[in-house]
Formats: structure tokens, C-alpha cells, sequence
């Protein structure tokens, strides 16, 4: 089978994104297919010789050619998602994550990876996503929302709060706001990368982060970390935070948590892979979701693979996996 895997891109996630497209091309090269390692902005020269069964050449391929800035997929990229078998898709954030470019590719015809194009924009959108757990009957920490443009300054539901992009991954643009003095600054940080955003009232306990696989969750993994806030410096720099899976947690609270996140994955209408992000409050002992991953980290100390790692599963078995 040939394989053509979608990573980087224009995102602000586009660095991540590359780290797990590598991770993924060279398990399945391990496993006996060709693929065509490629970043959808960039141009390629397509023919049969562009797909790879070692890892090397793969690799001075997907690098080949510049970005083409303000370009979410050129016509040479999407002609080797043509030629192949099946996509599979690691863009985190942008067309990758938001739906468009699953529809673009039921419209053509594309096999893919991961879930259905309405699936995708629910769980970007943090603010629908969060209409529905609630709808669900799924916690989630009260918010508001403002937009470009508002006259009258964001009210959160109380401080201490987090103001995000309402569209976007890895805390990118998030701040931890503590004080009233400090939401102005934090709502232009965030609207540089969207024209809404989140309010969100501020939860603190443990951070928790449930996978599912195949409509079945993995492993609890816990998010060990010095300060309050996961942003994105600490989620990639190495040793700046600990992920413990399966988490040391009480057995009902550790069921819980599986529970609530095959929850999520369903109300959304994810298929095949996803995972959750939680918070659970000690003092309640209550279980508050922030949001569910669509196209989660795949490098192989990502979340998701230590989750199924956790369950029996090695990496390059994951990868094959997420292709059925």
C-alpha cells in the first residue's frame, strides 16, 4: 500500500505537526509500506517514484521545496493524496483540524484518517464543543465569549480565568488571567490568532488527558508540571512537565475519567481516535473537560501512543491502527 502523510503546514502548530509526521512515516516504512512524506504548502513532482520505503529519502522529499505562504494545499500535494491508497492526516490545527480538508477530500473521493469532516469542526470550535458536552450533560468549566470588534469590554465568569483562541491547539495564544487589570492584554494575544474567544473559568486540580481508540478509551495519562498553567513552552520542552500513564488516581476516579471521555469522543462524533483533556478538582471531586483532540501528538512519547503503549499496543501497531 502507499501511504501519503499530511504534516506541518501553515498552523502555528505546523512545528509539532512535522515532529509527528516523521514519527509516523517511519513506523510504517518499518512496516513494509511506501509513503510520501509531504507538507500540503508545499509544490511537489509527483510520479510513482515519490513515495519511500526508507526513512532518508522520505525525509529530503518533504523538505523539497519551500512553503508557499497563505497556500492550505497545493495541487501537487493534493495529486499524491490522490495516488495514494489512503491520507493519513497529522496536521495539528488549521484545515487539518477544523474539517476542510476531510471534506475537500470526501468530495474527491480520498480515503482518510480519523473522523468525519462535522466531527473535526466541533471539536475545534472550543466554544461549540463545550455547547455540547453541556447539552451531554458533560462538565465543563462556565465561559463567555467576545468577538473583534466588541465595544464593551469581556466579563469572565470569574476570575481567575483562561482567555483562549476559540479556534486552535497546544495553548497557543492562552493566558492565565488572574486579575481584572489583566484581560485586555490577554484578549488581544488571543485575537491575533482568532476573531473569537474563549472566557473560561479557571478549574484547578489535576490535569488529565484519557485517548480512545477504535470507540474505546486507553489509559488515563496524568500532566505533572511546577506551574499552573500547560502552555505550550512546557507541553514542548523536555523534562518541563511529567506524564505519568496509566495515573496514579483512585479507581472510581480513574474509571471516571475513561468514562467521561468516550462521553466527549461520542457527543462530538469522533471515529476511530481522539482524546480528551480534563481537570479534576480534589476538593469536589469533580471531573470538568476542556476539550477533545481531534488529530492528538504522534510522536512516539506523544499522549496517545504512552497510552496505548500503556494498554499493550506498540507505536508502529498504533499507526497501523489509525489506518483502518
Amino acid at each position: 500500500m502507499k501511504i501519503t502523510i499530511l504534516a506541518g503546514g501553515n498552523s502555528p502548530e505546523c512545528n509539532v505537526s512535522e515532529r509527528s509526521g516523521i514519527a509516523v512515516a517511519s513506523a510504517l516504512i518499518r512496516k513494509g509500506f511506501e509513503v510520501a512524506l509531504i507538507d500540503p504548502a508545499r509544490e511537489y513532482k509527483v510520479n510513482d517514484n515519490s513515495f519511500f520505503s526508507s526513512i532518508e529519502p522520505a525525509l529530503y522529499f518533504f523538505h523539497a521545496s519551500p512553503i508557499e505562504e497563505g497556500v492550505h494545499i497545493t495541487l501537487s500535494a493534493l495529486a499524491l493524496c490522490e495516488k495514494a491508497d489512503k491520507v493519513f492526516i497529522v496536521l495539528h490545527g488549521g484545515i487539518g483540524e477544523n474539517g476542510r480538508l476531510s471534506a475537500l477530500f470526501d468530495c474527491l473521493g480520498i480515503s482518510y484518517t480519523g473522523s468525519s469532516p462535522e466531527a473535526l469542526a466541533l471539536s475545534m470550535d472550543k466554544i461549540l464543543s463545550k455547547q455540547i458536552y453541556s447539552y451531554f450533560g458533560i462538565l465543563t468549566p462556565d465561559f463567555t465569549v467576545c468577538k473583534k470588534g466588541d465595544s464593551s469590554s469581556p466579563l469572565p465568569p470569574r476570575y481567575p480565568c483562561f482567555v483562549k483562541p476559540a479556534i486552535g491547539g497546544s495553548s497557543i495564544g492562552a493566558t492565565l488571567v488572574m486579575r481584572p487589570f489583566e484581560m485586555k492584554k490577554a484578549v488581544e494575544t488571543a485575537l491575533k490568532y482568532c476573531d473569537t474567544v474563549l472566557i473560561e473559568a479557571a478549574v484547578f486540580g489535576r490535569e488529565l488527558t484519557v485517548s480512545v481508540l477504535d470507540d474505546r478509551p486507553l489509559a488515563v495519562t496524568e500532566i505533572v508540571k511546577d506551574g499552573v498553567f500547560f502552555d505550550y513552552n512546557t507541553k514542548y520542552t523536555k523534562n518541563a512537565a511529567k506524564e505519568l500513564t496509566p495515573a496514579p488516581l483512585p479507581q472510581n476516579i480513574y474509571d471516571k475519567a475513561m468514562k467521561t471521555a468516550l462521553n466527549a469522543h461520542r457527543a462530538l462524533r469522533m471515529k476511530c481516535f481522539s482524546r480528551t483533556d480534563m481537570i479534576f478538582d480534589t476538593e469536589t471531586s469533580l471531573l470538568y473537560v476542556l476539550e477533545t483532540n481531534a488529530v492528538p501528538g504522534l510522536t512516539e512519547e506523544s499522549i496517545l501512543p504512552s497510552a496505548a503503549k500503556a494498554v499493550g499496543l506498540a507505536f508502529d501497531d498504533l499507526c497501523i491502527r489509525m489506518l483502518n
